[in-house]
């Protein structure tokens, strides 16, 4: 796959999956009084836009160095959460339809606080484990870029044992 092309692919997944995840911290955030796990789930998802946006900044090059499979994975991965918070805003719109106006009915303040915790959770890992993925990758994407060329040390190694060499 050409670079341009592996980096139009990423950015062009990316872009809706953060608009998706900003959505549903705007729609938690929204919730006065909400219980603390789904407090905790806005925190993950801001941690998934951050390296979202991360990964959206990799470079062609930078992709390039990273090879068809690490893209493949994020691929899959970006894929994975987008599809996660889709679900989870559905959910969400199910379980809060009681409520107006950010202020949470009792009904629904049982549903998120008490019969839904699970399904809070389970969400929760997956946001942390696509989150430790993209991060992963943008950190990889950075370090493989900031490296020298293959031989470049090796060279001045060389270099500076001829020196002491010639007493310089």
């Amino acid at each position: 796959m050409e670079p341009l092309s592996i980096t139009a692919g990423i950015v062009g997944i990316v872009t809706p999956t953060l608009h998706c995840v900003r959505l549903l911290v705007k729609d938690l955030q929204n919730i006065a009084d909400a219980p603390d796990a789904v407090t905790a789930l806005t925190d993950d998802l801001q941690s998934v836009g951050l390296a979202l946006a991360s990964v959206h900044a990799v470079t062609d090059l930078q992709w390039n160095s990273l090879g068809e499979a690490v893209a493949a994975q994020s691929k899959a991965t970006i894929t994975s959460c987008k599809a996660s918070c889709e679900r989870f805003k559905t959910s969400l719109d199910r379980w809060t339809r009681h409520s107006t106006d950010g202020t949470l009915s009792w009904r629904d303040r049982a549903t998120l606080g008490v019969f839904r915790q699970g399904h809070i959770k389970s969400m929760s890992e997956q946001l942390q484990s696509c989150n430790i993925t993209l991060t992963s990758v943008a950190s990889m994407a950075t370090f493989s870029t900031q490296l020298p060329p293959a031989g470049a040390s090796s060279r001045r190694d060389q270099d500076d044992h001829t020196d002491e060499r010639d007493g310089g």
